[in-house]
């Protein structure tokens, strides 16, 4: 197995912030906005379309 060479992180990691309900329902619609592809979801869901029935024996 070749070994990695990941960086070393030094110093205190960034403090955590607790998002009240509004904001993380603005970062919620945000993100849905600008990077959600309604027209590539689609494509996919219609691919995704199973028309064969499903039987257990």
């Amino acid at each position: 197995m070749k070994k990695l060479k990941l960086p070393i992180i030094k110093g205190e990691p960034a403090a955590k912030k607790i998002l009240t309900m509004d904001e993380y329902l603005t970062f919620v619609e945000f993100n849905l906005k600008h990077n959600f592809n309604k027209k590539a979801y689609l494509e996919w869901k219609k691919m995704s379309i199973v028309d064969v029935p499903f039987v257990i024996k």
